[in-house]
């Protein structure tokens, strides 16, 4: 195949792909990172973390969303790092509450146990039976756990701090609190800081 025909067949690779013309705009991709302002800004070191990937290096991050086109979203934490809210933007409140969610429970099933990723954003306390459709009383589980909690006998109740009490059909209790992703890194201690401080001083006499 000569050049032309290769350029050809790659043009029609990126049509039927991003559903553009080759050499037009081009596709916005969604990458979701979620850091601290403090990392944000350059002046903590706090891991980020990236949706479906993990944690990365703040200063990874910082250097990726240099060379992107970036959103900035707020989420607002309570004193113990857990994820309370989020500011919404341009978009209807479902969705912007179900993306709440899915940070909230970082990207994986809220069941006991269960490590798969949240495929589905369902009420704690059943819609049917008077659930309110609200942070406190959502849930992200993956397909069978979603699946499974239909079944008869299975019942769940929603605790304001986000932990989630289960009753299987056979009397058994879990207890599911929120992740602690978002807690903040535990003050460091002298012994820390005497190290950190010798890394430093080492660092700049190098």
């Amino acid at each position: 195949m000569n050049a032309a025909g290769v350029r050809s067949w790659a043009d029609t690779l990126v049509d039927r792909v991003t559903g553009r013309e080759a050499g037009g705009a081009k596709p916005r991709i969604e990458v979701k990172v979620v850091m601290t302002a403090d990392s944000l800004t350059n002046t903590g070191d706090q891991p980020a973390m990236v949706e479906g990937y993990g944690p990365v290096p703040a200063t990874w991050a910082r250097d990726a969303l240099n060379d992107a086109e970036v959103f900035v979203r707020r989420l607002f934490t309570d004193p113990a790092g857990r994820l309370v809210a989020m500011e919404s933007r341009a978009r209807k409140a479902p969705d912007g509450l179900a993306e709440f969610i899915a940070t909230r429970d970082g990207g994986i099933c809220r069941t006991n146990g269960c490590d798969a990723p949240i495929r589905n954003i369902d009420h704690v306390e059943r819609h049917a039976d008077g659930g309110e459709t609200r942070a406190e009383n959502l849930q992200g589980l993956c397909e069978r756990c979603n699946q499974a909690k239909e079944a008869l006998g299975w019942r769940a109740r929603p605790r304001p701090d986000g932990t989630i009490i289960t009753t299987t059909p056979t009397g058994h209790t879990y207890t599911s609190p929120p992740p602690d992703t978002w807690a903040p890194d535990p003050p460091l201690s002298p012994a820390e800081l005497r190290l950190r401080r010798i890394l430093r001083d080492h660092a700049l006499a190098a």
